[in-house]
């Protein structure tokens, strides 16, 4: 995968509309964050990249080919994983049979065992604590779990739903930098979710803003954070409007 294209993409609860006319390209290698206020319709754009919910407009593709209409298990299989929010961990499973999970769809099982063993390098808690019941760790380590998962499809593009939520700082520190060093091993796409247009800049990268489902502002993420534009995607204002 070098290059995915979403072009003029409609989403529909109903009669409400989470996403209307949305489109963006994101290069082989790029990290890009989606932030906006609630109901900006962050979450549904990744689940309409992933095959989870259905489009009512528009295409997604990668490198020319269709990813509108397919199942989430084929376009898994064309190297697109995401990493829920909340998790989504099996409590009742352990952390190792979790990471099993993630391996349904490869073909390459001579190397599911190394990728394991990866994933406990990146992770050495998970390592620790392989045969614990996953709905015993901590929500930081149910983090790591859920990534570890994730890389566990052999991804080539992973979308990474709030990281952040209800983590302590330091733990969501460890967990950007674990994804910040994977893409550099792995040369991982990544396109992440991220309430905090603060840490997004910290991290670095491309930032895309939404506002009431459509995109409001596409740039560099440390230039929004010293500009209006973050403001005016969050408040509809411009900054002495909302400090007045």
């Amino acid at each position: 995968m070098s290059k995915l294209g979403v072009y003029d993409v409609a989403v529909r609860y109903g009669k409400v509309p989470a996403l209307t006319d949305v489109t963006l390209t994101i290069e082989e290698g790029e990290r890009l964050f989606i932030s906006g206020p609630n109901g900006a319709g962050k979450s549904s754009l990744l689940k309409a990249i992933c095959g989870a919910v259905a489009t009512s407009h528009g295409r997604i593709e990668v490198d020319g080919d269709l990813l509108t209409g397919r199942t989430p298990e084929a376009i898994a299989r064309l190297g697109l994983t995401m990493v829920p929010e909340g998790r989504d961990i099996f409590g009742t499973l352990t952390v190792e049979e979790n990471l099993r999970v993630g391996t349904g769809i490869r073909r390459d099982k001579s190397a599911v065992e190394n990728d394991i063993e990866e994933v406990y390098e990146n992770f050495a808690i998970l390592g620790e604590r392989r045969h614990a019941n996953a709905g015993a760790l901590s929500g930081g380590q149910q983090q790591m779990l859920a990534i570890g998962r994730g890389l566990m499809t052999n991804p080539k593009l992973m979308l990474v739903d709030e990281p952040s939520l209800g983590l302590a700082p330091n733990i969501v520190d460890q967990v950007y930098e674990t994804l910040v060093n994977l893409q550099k091993d792995r040369g991982l796409t990544l396109i992440i979710v991220e309430q905090s247009s603060a840490r997004a800049a910290r991290v670095g990268g491309r930032m895309v803003l939404l506002r009431g489902g459509s995109v409001v502002g596409d740039g560099d993420a440390k230039k929004f954070a010293e500009s209006d534009v973050l403001n005016e995607a969050y408040f509809g204002t411009d900054k002495a409007e909302a400090s007045s």
